[in-house]
C-alpha cells in the first residue's frame, strides 16, 4: 500500500491533546464534509479514498484505502498510528449504491454492494478495535441511511446492506461500551452527494418492472438534485465525537419524519406514503381466486 506524504505540514504532530480521526470515503460528498468539519474543530484528520487525487484536502491528509481489502484496511490503520501515534475516532463513511428490482439483482451484484457497505465497515472496525480496546477509549461512527430503517422500491439490495449495518452496529454497541468504546449510527435522509452519480445498475433487467423502475429512478434523481448540502450530517458526527450526543442512532434530514410517521400510523398508510414519495401509484386491489 502506498503511504501518504505529509510534506505540506498542515497537520500538527506530537500534541497528545489533539484527537485523531480517520474518515473513510473522504474525497467527495458527505465524507469530505465530515473530515473538513472535524479538521476545523481541531481534530487531526486522515481521510481516505481508493486513489487520492491529492495529499491533502480542506485541512486534512489523504490516505489510500480500499475497504474491500483486508490488507488495505490494516495497512491504512497502521499508517495513521505510525504518523499520529493514536487513533481516537473512526468514521465509516465509504459506500456504494446499487439500484434495481430485487429480482433483477444477481448474487454477484449483491455481494459487490455488501463488500463495501457492510464488510468494509466490518474490516475497518475490526482493524481499529484492538487499539481502542487497549486504550479503553475510542469512538466509531457509521454513516448508515434512513433506508436502514425501512424498505423502498428498487433499492432492495442497497437497503439490505444498511439493515445489516444497523444490526451489526447495534449489537457491537452492547459489546464494546463496557470497554470504553462508543459506537453510533448516523442515518441521513436525502443530502447532496456524488454517490448517486456512481450508482450501479443490474446487468439483467426484466420488462415487467420497466415502467415503475423508470418512475422511481426519475423521482430519485429529482430528490437528489433538490437535496440540501450535507453540512447537518457533518455537524451530527462532530457532536458524537465531542461527546455532546451519546445516543446510538441519529436521524438527520427532512425525510426523517417518515421514520417517526411509521411508529404511529397503520402500515398501509406508510406504504402509500413511500409509493408517492417515489412517484408510484397505489396498486389495484385484487381478490384471491
Amino acid at each position: 500500500m502506498k503511504t501518504a506524504n505529509f510534506r505540506s505540514g498542515e497537520m500538527a504532530t506530537g500534541d497528545a491533546s489533539v484527537k485523531v480521526a480517520l474518515v473513510t470515503g473522504a474525497s467527495t460528498g458527505i465524507g469530505r464534509q465530515i473530515a473538513g468539519r472535524l479538521a476545523r474543530a481541531g481534530y487531526r484528520v486522515f481521510g481516505t479514498s481508493r486513489q487520492p487525487a491529492a495529499e491533502s484536502l480542506d485541512g486534512f491528509a489523504m490516505l489510500p484505502l480500499d475497504v474491500t481489502s483486508n490488507e488495505s484496511a490494516v495497512a491504512c490503520v497502521q499508517t495513521v498510528l505510525a504518523h499520529a501515534g493514536r487513533l481516537d475516532i473512526l468514521v465509516n463513511n465509504a459506500g456504494v449504491e446499487f439500484l434495481g428490482a430485487a429480482e433483477e439483482a444477481s448474487i454477484e451484484e449483491a455481494r459487490w454492494a455488501f463488500e463495501t457497505n457492510f464488510f468494509g465497515v466490518m474490516r475497518m472496525t475490526q482493524a481499529v478495535l484492538p487499539h481502542m480496546r487497549a486504550r479503553r477509549q475510542g469512538v466509531i461512527v457509521c454513516i448508515s441511511s434512513l433506508a436502514g430503517l425501512g424498505g423502498a422500491p428498487f433499492q432492495g439490495i442497497y437497503i439490505a446492506t444498511k439493515h445489516a449495518l444497523e444490526g451489526y452496529i447495534e449489537s457491537l454497541w452492547y459489546e464494546v461500551e463496557p470497554l470504553g468504546v462508543r459506537v453510533a449510527l448516523v442515518e441521513p435522509g436525502f443530502f447532496r452527494s456524488e454517490i448517486g452519480q456512481r450508482k450501479r445498475l443490474p446487468a439483467r433487467t426484466i420488462p415487467d418492472y420497466a415502467a415503475d423502475r423508470a418512475r422511481v429512478f426519475a423521482r430519485w434523481e429529482r430528490l437528489l438534485a433538490d437535496s440540501p448540502d450535507p453540512a447537518p450530517v457533518a455537524e451530527t458526527v462532530l457532536a458524537i465525537c465531542d461527546g455532546r450526543s451519546t445516543r446510538l442512532r441519529h436521524l438527520v434530514g427532512r425525510e426523517t419524519r417518515l421514520s417517526r410517521f411509521k411508529l404511529v400510523v397503520p402500515e398501509w398508510l406508510v406504504r402509500r406514503r413511500i409509493r408517492r414519495l417515489f412517484g408510484l401509484e397505489d396498486p389495484p386491489r385484487r381478490r384471491l381466486k
